[in-house]
């Protein structure tokens, strides 16, 4: 049983973690771009110059090459690197628990060896998953701005991630970017979510 907890508790990290990572990919950028309505820019930056500077502090916070291509435009200032170094730091932190959490998890589910456990855990977690993503996105179409100062603050130097309005990061990445990331995280994790809570609604009640 103590198994069984315990994988019902990992099952959302690992499952929204999975969609995080989905999100930052070149594919989400360009789709937010394309369809998120977000802001032009204020100083008359062109919306495919700032699609190609976004993919440039994408790749800043998924690699070495990346961070170092991101220094070397001259496009940002030291406290926005900073602030990038920062941010690939968590998301390393994030992807490794994914890349080696995910695995352990599949093992030891499929190691239960009876479907009506299997069945609770993926229930029972998927459970977790649908109130913790509905509280987030509730609190998001409420008060995103709060949702965003309160989860910077808690993983960053307070005083590390406010910018001006002219800096390159705001520019490329206004509210709604993120505002449009958060949203299809918690949407897409309902969605994959529900076929999971669908499963293990089946395999917990059917098997006698």
């Amino acid at each position: 049983m103590k198994r069984v907890i315990a994988l019902s508790f990992f099952f959302p990290f690992l499952l929204i973690f999975l969609c995080v990572r989905l999100a930052f990919t070149e594919f989400f950028v360009e789709l937010n771009y394309r369809f998120g309505n977000l802001p032009p820019d204020r100083w008359g930056m062109d919306q495919e110059r700032r699609l190609e500077i976004a993919k440039l502090g994408l790749r800043s916070v998924l690699s070495d090459k990346g961070m170092e291509e991101f220094i070397s435009s001259g496009l940002f200032r030291e406290k926005e690197i900073k602030h990038m170094q920062d941010v690939k730091r968590l998301l390393s932190v994030i992807f490794k628990v994914l890349y080696f959490g995910l695995p352990l998890w599949l093992f030891l589910f499929f190691s239960l060896r009876d479907k009506k456990k299997m069945g609770l855990v993926l229930f029972s977690g998927a459970l977790l998953t649908e109130i913790l993503v509905i509280f987030v996105l509730v609190f998001s179409l409420l008060n995103y701005d709060l949702l965003f100062e309160v989860f910077h603050n808690f993983f960053f130097d307070p005083h590390s991630w406010r910018f001006f309005d002219q800096d390159m990061l705001l520019r490329v990445y206004p509210m709604k970017f993120w505002y449009n990331a958060t949203l299809w995280v918690c949407v897409f994790s309902l969605l994959l979510n529900s076929s999971f809570q669908a499963l293990g609604l089946i395999l917990w009640k059917k098997v006698s």
